[in-house]
């Protein structure tokens, strides 16, 4: 018996699943806490519109009935002052903003029920306030008990309330308190980390700086924002669930007479413990000040005093923000309004801090980091400004790269003017995004004939010039690398070769700092010619200083092959520019991708340093047979070449694709083996034929690649990918998106979150496999919190519909998995169901009894808390039942269609143990992905 992890790189799911790439859209947290006999503004925060929660006050609950303990200001009172009422009236000036009660519990509970207890009472208040939820702070040592996780439990079950959790960071190191953090992630909508107070604090007199946000020589890691953070992540709670909370203001201390105050660092101790500071006040103080550019917080110090404090300027607080948004953490918060110079006292506008979070929040593009390596290539000469860069997605591409440099024969290298101004274009689109911005790469000769990269890099001199030129340009630039591009032509021979090395090495030596990464593009045809060095490419190699200096260094970081051009209109037979694999029809064999990436695994190149690429632009051709009548071969038919034929009536790009089918003058045909689409325009005067690719090939190329393990993939002329979703108006860059979903890498399993009855992005899908021979192990061992589903192996159907396990042992162990679904909140629970051993034996339990088949698999699902079914047709449906299949296809057709139609409607009508929706997947033999059994795909929804 044992537990394996599995990729599901392609899902078939029955009305359960909602959109898989959901922007990441920042939240602010705005906190409003007044001192008692305080009457709040009706506009205090009128001009601050980020809010999107709002918190009021950090009221007791420790009664023993839950209800909050009110100040005299907090609600109507003889004082005549309801600040309740007050803030729950700007909901007109914050009209999406959710208002939260803020409440405070100091006192332990006594056991889970009194938690319960105090629970339902805290319920009913917030309720009968009209608060849209509670933001809970325990402050003290409840973390320890799993009553804690009761209480929170308790309130999450009213579903009109949002519930947000805040914890100090002074608290997330102590005992037990990540493992009740991780039971209290999934009923909580956010987990708020106050970084006002640190395990430093724990000692009121030892000097602490507020909200550091990275550790030097005084301040441990753990005592950071990055250090808090990294924590949680480590145990499963990821930034994307954490919002980070920020003061206004600071900390001052009165220090030792002994002491110099220019020598104060974290974790000394102060004469008396130390005191807030609200901004207002901070701002006033006299005394010298400095810098800490490790912290992010101005140190003021005047006599024996001693103060930090966070600086709402773009350079202090606004870098600790602009990280936040960059790391992908939920968003960020200030605490509070009242302490961040509300009258302006500090000679700028109201609210500083909450100005910089809005404005920051404002200009940022949600965003996400892309997981896998993919290049996006753009071509400044048919970029113009109207190219909407911002809905290019940051999680489409890991690298942006752009035709920038040209050989010159008389200057040696030149750049144009629209290459500058898309690089202008693209860097304040990074600017946007921040930290999660794909790396710029700067191409070079990509447009350039083989004649003046032979006459440039023969020479010695020229060739060294032009490599000090390329690094000097990149280092005074933002881009991160170069990519050199001899692809426009081939290479005519071994001189070509040889040369193309040297300037690598050249590349390489001039780059003293290593910071420039190197990218070789390479075509089809000079790969088959043997005209790269492999062992060049693939490894470390020594470079030379000087006779007494060298070191070992690496050559190419990526090596890009030209798989989109492994058919040109040049050639005298139709074809496609990049197909999977090879067709009867086809002239040449080698000119696929599955061939062209065996012959550079056959080199004994590293498959990670490989990436292959595809194109967004589509190739025209005019076929001189007829199309119609070789709608099964149309590869390597006769084709009309003539170099002064217009194109400019051709079909260039997605969207063009889209517009003619929409105007039906033309038909899309799929080429199964090669796994390629291609468009037969009709009412021409000539066949013709445009070869592109769409969604469902980019799909299945993104599966391939993932599988083979290859480094990454390429799209070229993004440009082309329909950028303003005139296809459907809803997606821009389709075949971008189609990639994003389906490539599967090492770094997606480092980057998943899971939240209970929601889609995710990556799927990672735990096997649990029952075996006869092995003893009944502890279940509880299953590493549910990592995984979105664990699927449980193996029940069959059999003759009678009836369900049934090997042995009685099975049917233990499961019960023993059973007793843990409550844990079990964010993962689902899957059976994995045997079609049976053959085609025909699955025909006849269909047959004869498909209803009875249906009614056993929902009660084995509800028997065992089962939360979804996985049908596995391995055996049934395998390479030696094709023929069968072809020759009774419209029998099986019909009893699996209807057997997954019927099943379909009722799982779909029913919820699983969890409160989800149950789910229903086909488990299928990677070769039944390329036959001709094509049934299951007309009755699912394909992800």
């Amino acid at each position: 018996m044992g537990i394996k992890t599995l990729f599901i790189l392609a899902l078939l799911t029955v009305g359960v699943y909602s959109d898989l790439n959901e922007d990441f859209s920042p939240v602010h947290y705005c906190f409003v806490n007044p001192p008692v006999k305080t009457r709040l503004s009706p506009n205090l925060l009128e001009n601050i519109t980020s809010c999107t929660h709002l918190v009021y006050g950090r009221i007791p609950i420790d009664r023993d009935n839950g209800y909050p303990e009110y100040s005299v200001s907090d609600v109507e009172s003889g004082y005549d002052i309801d600040n309740i009422r007050t803030l729950l009236r700007m909901k007109s000036q914050h009209p999406r903003a959710k208002f939260l009660m803020g409440v405070e519990r100091t006192t332990p509970f006594e056991d889970t029920l009194h938690a319960g207890k105090v629970a339902n009472g805290l319920k009913k208040h917030a309720k009968s306030k009209r608060f849209d939820g509670i933001f809970v702070t325990l402050n003290g040592i409840h973390l320890e008990y799993r009553s804690s996780t009761t209480f929170l439990e308790t309130i999450s079950k009213e579903k009109s309330l949002i519930l947000t959790f805040g914890i100090t960071g002074r608290r997330v190191f102590a005992h037990e308190a990540v493992r009740r953090l991780q039971e209290i992630n999934s009923l909580v909508e956010h987990i708020y980390l106050d970084m006002g107070e640190l395990p430093s604090n724990e000692e009121p007199s030892k000097i602490t700086q507020i909200n550091p946000l990275f550790s030097n020589t005084s301040i441990p890691f753990e005592e950071t924002i990055q250090g808090t953070v990294e924590e949680l992540s480590k145990e499963g709670i990821l930034p994307s669930r954490i919002v980070v909370g920020l003061t206004a203001g600071g900390w001052k201390y009165e220090i030792k007479d002994s002491q110099d105050p220019l020598r104060i660092s974290h974790g000394m101790f102060a004469k008396e413990a130390g005191k807030r500071v609200a901004y207002q006040d901070a701002c006033k103080a006299r005394g010298a000040v400095i810098y800490d550019w490790k912290s992010m917080n101005e140190i003021t110090v005047y006599r024996q005093s001693w103060m930090s404090v966070n600086l709402p300027t773009m350079t202090a607080m606004g870098e600790k923000i602009k990280w936040i948004l960059g790391q992908n953490f939920a968003g960020v918060g200030i605490s509070d309004a009242l302490t961040d110079d509300p009258r302006g006292d500090c000679g700028t506008d109201p609210f500083p801090a909450h100005r910089l979070a809005m404005d920051l929040i404002r200009d940022t593009i949600p965003a996400n980091p892309a997981k896998c390596t993919r290049l996006c290539y753009l071509d400044p000469e048919e970029v113009d400004e109207t190219f909407p860069i911002d809905n290019l997605k940051s999680d489409y591409c890991s690298h942006i790269v752009v035709h920038y440099f040209d050989l010159d024969l008389k200057n040696t290298v030149v750049f144009s003017e629209k290459a500058v101004k898309l690089v202008k274009k693209i860097d304040q689109w990074k600017n946007k995004i921040i930290d999660v911005a794909p790396d710029l790469i700067l191409s070079l000769g990509s447009k350039q004939i083989t004649g003046v990269w032979q006459f440039i890099l023969a020479n010695d001199f020229r060739r060294k010039e032009l490599a000090e030129e390329l690094v000097k340009t990149l280092n005074t630039s933002t881009a991160a690398g170069l990519e050199i591009s001899w692809t426009l032509e081939p290479m005519a021979n071994e001189f070509d070769k040889k040369n193309l090395k040297a300037l690598i090495d050249d590349v390489v030596l001039a780059d003293v700092e290593k910071k420039v990464d190197l990218l070789v593009a390479t075509t089809p045809l000079s790969s088959y010619s043997n005209f790269y060095d492999y062992q060049h490419l693939n490894e470390l190699v020594l470079i030379f200083f000087s006779s007494s200096s060298s070191i070992f260094s690496r050559t190419a970081d990526l090596i890009v092959l030209h798989s989109h051009r492994l058919h040109s209109e040049s050639l005298p037979m139709t074809g496609h520019p990049s197909p999977l694999r090879a067709t009867s029809s086809m002239r040449d064999s080698k000119m696929t991708w599955e061939a062209l990436l065996n012959h550079w695994t056959d080199q004994k190149v590293l498959r990670s340093k490989l990436v292959l690429s595809l194109t967004a632009s589509t190739l025209s051709m005019q076929s001189l047979a007829d199309v119609r009548n070789s709608l099964s071969e149309p590869f390597g038919q006769p084709a009309f070449v003539s170099l002064l034929r217009s194109k400019n009536s051709d079909i260039h790009s997605q969207q063009e694709i889209c517009e003619s089918l929409e105007a039906a003058t033309g038909i899309t045909h799929w080429v199964d083996v090669a796994e390629v689409p291609y468009l037969r325009l009709i009412f021409r005067r000539y066949d013709q034929m445009v070869a592109y690719e769409n969604t469902r090939s980019a799909h299945i190329k993104a599966v391939w690649v993932s599988m083979e393990g290859v480094g990454g993939l390429a799209l070229h002329n993004i440009q082309q990918d329909d950028p303003n979703a005139v296809c459907n108006n809803r997606t821009s860059f389709p075949l971008l998106d189609s990639l994003s979903r389906a490539q599967v890498c090492q770094k997606c399993l480092k980057q998943h979150d899971f939240k209970k009855c929601e889609q995710h992005d990556f799927i990672v899908s735990c096997n649990f496999e029952l075996k006869k021979n092995t003893p009944l192990f502890k279940t509880d061992i299953v590493p549910y919190e990592r995984c979105t589903e664990v699927v449980v192996e193996q029940a069959k159907l059999v003759l009678g519909g009836n369900i049934t396990f090997k042995d009685s042992q099975q049917e233990q162990v499961l019960k023993n998995l059973t007793a843990m679904r409550p844990k079990m909140l964010k993962c689902g629970m899957v059976l994995s169901l045997s079609c049976g051993d053959s085609e025909k034996h699955l025909n006849y339990i269909l047959g004869d009894n498909m209803t009875a088949a249906i009614d056993n698999v929902m009660n084995v699902m509800d028997k065992y808390k089962f939360s979804g079914v996985q049908l596995d047709c391995e055996k049934a449906i395998r390479r030696g039942n094709h023929q069968s299949i072809q020759n009774n296809f419209t029998e099986f057709q019909i009893f699996f269609n209807t057997f997954v139609r019927k099943l379909a409607k009722k799982i779909e009508n029913a919820k699983a143990s969890n409160g989800c929706n149950r789910t229903l997947s086909a488990r299928f033999l990677s070769f039944l992905l390329i036959s001709q059994v094509i049934y299951i795909f007309q009755i699912l929804p394909f992800h």
